[in-house]
């Protein structure tokens, strides 16, 4: 049998975790099991040998997978214990090597390989978390060539990308320049929001975005990802990937908060002119983090909008002082775009 792969059907699920021991799940459905009915059962086996870090020398361990049981209509599901796990961060973004094979009986029908990264991210009050402390993202336009994540690496800013939420060609190429932009992310430390864009008087399919959501938050890079304004229903269809991948909304700075749904989201991404402050009714916040983002008229150098993160950190510092001392709170990031 030749070499495995690199195989984007390797779904990582990170589950309890702590720092002496990890719970790793791996969901796998390969295209030559798309469409496949009836027949043995499909078992799932591999290991799983890390971390490996761009920024630090590690030694590696080896975990075996074990296959968890068949469900029908289910994904292939194995299952591995990191004990002293790595987990990802920026500053150390350690990375493990999934390599799985799938077989029918005694047949092989899949096998592949894919570097996955163990990422404890979340929501505490209203602020992020990552890896047990507060970050604080602070988020510029992304290049999708790894000199230009470097760039931002060194800048110590995150990197934010536009993509198409819609269907069809564009959307599929969009989807692959994706994918190579945060394996490359992954491997640097390079966190990612992803800022899904629609044509005019169009609409998100469920569907789409399940699937899309699935594929990124299998990147440790992938931090965030903002649904166009007026999109809080399809938070809720969707659902939340707690303890992997932020999901937030887009919403008018300039007016007051708005109705908020009671599951599905995990912050409000409030926009803003690129001198101007917030409505004053967001002095009294909503209970989710806010990551405030100032959009400017054109596009700058990645160095200036970052200098101009700091200013809209300093800006809002100084608006909300006034009202806040009997409630304080601070902004949960803050992006330049």
């Amino acid at each position: 049998m030749s070499e495995p792969s690199p195989a984007d059907w390797i779904r990582p699920l990170l589950g309890r975790a702590d720092d002496m021991r990890a719970e790793v799940w791996l969901r796998c459905t390969p295209g030559t099991l798309a469409d496949a009915t009836g027949g043995a059962p499909v078992v799932a086996s591999g290991t799983l040998v890390g971390p490996e870090c761009s920024t630090a020398a590690t030694i590696p361990t080896t975990v075996a997978l074990v296959d968890q049981g068949a469900v029908a209509g289910r994904s292939a599901l194995a299952r591995g214990v990191c004990t002293e796990p790595g987990f990802w961060t920026p500053e150390l973004p350690n990375l493990y090597r999934a390599e799985v094979t799938l077989r029918r009986g005694d047949d092989v029908v899949a096998a592949g390989r894919r570097m996955i990264g163990l990422r404890r991210l979340g929501v505490k009050g209203r602020s992020f978390s990552l890896d047990g402390r507060r970050y604080v993202p602070r988020g510029v336009p992304g290049e999708a060539d790894r000199a230009g994540l470097e760039a931002l690496r060194q800048l110590a800013a995150v990197a934010v990308v536009g993509f198409p939420a819609a269907t069809g060609p564009t959307a599929d190429a969009s989807a692959v320049t994706l994918g190579a932009m945060l394996a490359s992310a992954d491997r640097i430390g390079m966190a990612v929001v992803i800022r899904l864009a629609l044509s005019q008087g169009g609409a998100v399919d469920p569907g789409w975005l399940q699937e899309r959501l699935e594929a990124w938050s299998a990147h440790p890079a992938a931090f965030l990802v903002i649904l166009p304004s007026g999109s809080a229903d399809l938070a809720v269809a969707v659902g939340r990937r707690r303890g992997t991948m932020l999901l937030g909304i887009e919403v008018d700075g300039l007016a007051p908060p708005p109705p908020l749904p009671d599951r599905g989201l995990d912050t409000l991404v409030v926009r803003l002119p690129e001198d101007g402050v917030p409505h004053e009714a967001w002095q009294r916040p909503p209970a989710l983090p806010l990551v405030a983002n100032a959009w400017g008229s054109d596009p700058r150098p990645a160095a200036e909008a970052r200098g101009a993160c700091d200013r809209l950190q300093a800006r809002l510092a100084a608006w909300a002082i006034a009202d806040q001392r009997d409630q304080p709170w601070d902004w949960a990031g803050y992006l330049v775009t």
